[in-house]
């Protein structure tokens, strides 16, 4: 089982805080990120292209390699491709292809848009839009040897983010899961899992309470809490994502915290990789588990 730690999960400490949230009183380098990150005994980690420096993102191999981490770079944060209406966001992403290309990162996790775009346009109207550009883009990612892993960003159901990998007709887009983002859109997260299972390349892991008043609105507070300790059916959905052949990454990420745990990402982490150890001591006869 292959787990790492999502940049996004320290976002108060690159200058992005929630209404909900407390501005820590110093902000971190990718390097304290990564340094942090290898402190938890992970080996790799999700970093957010829109938090690096011109400097950082010049060096970045170099940086990981300081702590021994493998990097997924994670393109977009935090409205991606403007659901197809951005034709700068699809010149930054060949830029960061390029990169990637270079620097020998064989996945590029990409996002079409953002809660706040949901429901501007038909569905179907931002489906049609997006395919022939992430066809391109696809493409063009598959002859540098990279894979594009497209996340459903609070944007797309997973459902509908499988029905948009169809329509692009192309074996090299696949899907990043994000547990939290499923349960935000109402969608049921074993059920998606099964429906995604042969797209499924990487998963952003993290446990949710859910508030009673934030069903059915994904731009609500949905409070993160260590995995086990929430409403999520973590368990069960691990099962099944194993079950299908997973063999990617579980990213760690973090949202807005729980008020027991407002600033105390490291301890949600902590318990986190602690409650991951025991399920898969408790999981070691599932495929790809061990």
């Amino acid at each position: 089982m292959k787990v790492g730690i999502g940049q996004f999960s320290f976002h108060r400490y690159f200058g992005e805080v929630t209404r909900w949230e407390q501005a820590p009183d110093i902000r971190w380098t990718v390097n304290d990120f990564m340094q942090r990150a290898a402190s938890h005994g992970v080996k790799t980690v999700g970093v957010q292209t829109s938090y690096l420096t011109q400097a950082e993102a010049e060096c970045l191999p170099e940086i990981a390699a300081a702590h021994g981490l493998e990097v997924i770079l994670e393109w977009g944060h935090p409205v991606g491709l403007y659901m197809g209406l951005s034709p700068q966001a699809v010149y930054d992403l060949r830029g960061w292809m390029g990169r990637a290309h270079r620097w020998c990162y064989p996945l590029l996790r990409i996002v079409a848009g953002h809660p706040t775009l949901r429901g501007q346009e038909p569905v179907e109207t931002q489906i049609r839009r997006l395919a022939p550009i992430l066809r391109r883009i696809s493409a063009e990612a598959r002859d540098l040897g990279i894979t594009i892993a497209l996340e459903n960003h609070g944007d797309f159901t997973p459902l509908e983010l499988q029905t948009l990998i169809g329509e692009t007709g192309s074996g090299n887009l696949r899907a990043l899961l994000d547990f939290g983002n499923t349960v935000r859109l109402g969608a049921d997260l074993i059920t998606s899992i099964r429906s995604l299972a042969s797209l499924i390349v990487a998963v952003h892991l993290r446990d949710l309470q859910v508030l009673p008043e934030s069903i059915g609105d994904p731009l609500a507070f949905w409070p993160t809490v260590p995995l086990g300790c929430g409403a999520l059916e973590i368990d069960g959905a691990l099962q099944e994502l194993y079950r299908t052949g997973f063999q990617g990454c579980l990213l760690l990420e973090l949202t807005n915290l729980h008020e027991k745990w407002a600033t105390q990402e490291d301890e949600i982490i902590h318990q986190s990789l602690t409650w991951l150890r025991k399920w898969r001591r408790a999981n070691s006869s599932l495929p790809a588990v061990g």
